[in-house]
């Protein structure tokens, strides 16, 4: 699907700008994200996990109740057992692309989520953001004036 280009086409995202569901947010700005994971250190977040990967090409991860063993021996020794890495780890959300309408992240997802780690959507405030409020009030009223219009 190309960029919308006609005025039926921008009226059909006030459409939805009027009648989405906006989670609780005012003039929300939806955001398509992707949960990445990164290594860190002990404590380096508030969502920091300790993950045991063996230590092999591929660095599979140990089951749940093979890593409570193997953490309970780092815990008591310091060390680190039988080829088995500890991992400090963690997720962030990760800004992938921005609509004004859920529909359009939805669209830009059935195009492009393969290429994303677990991605969401994600309803963001436009708190003091003159430019996009703008141009969002702009697609309503176009929308909510081309109906009226019609007989």
């Amino acid at each position: 699907m190309s960029a919308p280009t006609t005025l039926a086409d921008m009226a059909a995202i006030g459409k939805n700008i009027v009648t989405q569901d906006n989670r609780i947010t005012d003039a929300p700005i939806f955001i398509v994200q992707q949960k990445c994971t990164y290594v860190g250190s002990d404590g380096y977040n508030s969502n920091t996990r300790v993950e045991w990967r063996k230590d092999a090409d591929e660095h599979p991860l140990a089951s749940a109740s093979y890593s409570k063993t193997l953490e309970r021996h780092y815990q008591h020794t310091g060390e680190q057992k039988d080829g088995w890495i500890r991992f400090a780890v963690f997720d962030v959300w990760e800004f992938v692309t921005a609509c004004f309408t859920e529909q359009g992240c939805k669209d830009y997802l059935a195009i492009n989520g393969h290429n994303l780690k677990s991605p969401r959507i994600y309803a963001d405030g436009s708190y003091r953001n003159r430019e996009f409020r703008a141009v969002r009030d702009y697609l309503a009223n176009l929308a909510i004036n081309l109906s009226e219009e019609k007989p």
